[in-house]
């Protein structure tokens, strides 16, 4: 039955999986940073907690919470640190007032779709962005409901506010919005960026270094061609500008294939562009660069390669191996002849000994 349940629910999560693995939810920008709250509401019997809530920290999990324990749990590096109080309060307030959003809305949804029996999964993804300067960036909600885009909200500066009701539900009216623009602008946006800061420093020897990225230029020989491959890897934070230049010139986009940013395992990401190099193309002798730029980095770091040089290289190699080995077997067959010579030589002066010692003998008999 457990199962069957885990099988149900993943279902249900896969697609707000799929869009948190693709947006940019940790810090996009040179300098920025951001807090996010990945909240889930279970409705129905299974073995998963009613309510839980995951705090990340740029791309560092610092908070998990459940409806279970009811207990806030730090993950992050600095674990000895003590949460100060007044933090844990505004955890509490906000957790309770999402719990509680999330639980009315996850209702009106089951009425709405007229579902009454089964799980159901009500999800929200929101938190802000602070720039720089430490001036508060984006700031945004977004809600789903068994996998299905409910509603979103950004806030840009507290200057200009998008808000999209979906398909669902009817969007807010005036009233709403300026109710709910007022209580972010006065509670929810000054406890994000507070609490921000506040990991921030806790959190600053791991969401703060820079790891300067390797770059290889890969060439791979593929059927009608070559694939050449940008691969910038071991680098932190994860945002990077990774360019494929054809002769000093930017190769199109829709040229190439990867393009997403991924985690190495080690704390650090990878990045990887390749492009299809056609036999055609070869002849044309293109010079491809990679070229990267980042945080840890003063200047670009570049790796060219010369289409079609690896062949005349391989050309030159080729008359130098086979010279090599006329060589070889000129003196091996030098060597040979040189040692047939001695062999004849030293056979015919033993005959000859043996001859002149044959003769001598016979003429001892005769005298005798």
């Amino acid at each position: 039955m457990t199962r069957g349940y885990t099988i149900t629910i993943m279902g249900k999560l896969s697609v707000f999986l799929f869009v948190l693995s693709f947006y940019p939810i940790v810090n996009a920008g040179s300098g920025s940073h951001s807090l996010w709250a990945l909240a889930t509401y279970i409705s129905g019997e299974t073995p998963f907690p009613e309510f839980t809530v995951v705090l990340m920290l740029d791309d560092v999990q610092v908070t998990y919470y459940d409806s279970n324990d009811k207990q806030y749990v730090y993950r992050g590096q600095n674990i000895k640190e003590k949460t100060e109080d007044d933090e844990a309060k505004d955890e509490a307030h906000i957790y309770g007032d999402i719990y509680h959003s999330m639980k009315d809305r996850s209702f009106e949804l089951k009425h709405h779709f007229n579902l009454t029996e089964g799980v159901q999964v009500q999800q929200r993804w929101t938190g802000c962005e602070m720039m720089d300067n430490g001036e508060p960036g984006l700031a945004m909600f977004k809600n789903i409901f068994n996998g299905i885009s409910e509603d979103y909200a950004m806030y840009y500066n507290t200057t200009h506010v998008t808000y999209n009701a979906g398909k669902i539900l009817l969007g807010w009216d005036w009233k709403m919005q300026a109710y709910n623009i007022n209580k972010f602008e006065n509670y929810y946006l000054p406890i994000c960026i507070k609490h921000l800061k506040t990991l921030l420093k806790r959190e600053k020897n791991i969401v703060m270094r820079k790891v300067p990225p390797r770059l290889r230029l890969i060439k791979k020989e593929v059927s009608g061609g070559f694939q050449v491959s940008c691969l910038a890897f071991g680098f932190y934070p994860r945002h990077i500008n990774l360019t494929l230049l054809r002769d000093g010139q930017p190769v199109a986009e829709q040229e190439l294939t990867g393009g997403e940013v991924l985690p190495s395992g080690d704390g650090t990401y990878q990045l990887r562009k390749s492009l299809e190099v056609s036999t055609e193309e070869l002849k044309k002798r293109h010079n491809y660069t990679c070229t990267a730029s980042h945080l840890s980095l003063d200047n670009k770091l570049d790796v060219s390669w010369e289409s079609g040089a690896e062949r005349v290289h391989l050309s030159t190699l080729s008359v130098l191996l086979m010279m090599l080995l006329i060589l070889i077997l000129l003196v091996i067959f030098i060597c040979v002849k040189r040692r047939w010579s001695n062999t004849a030589s030293q056979m015919k002066l033993a005959n000859f000994d043996a001859k002149v010692s044959e003769e001598m003998n016979l003429s001892s008999d005769s005298e005798t």
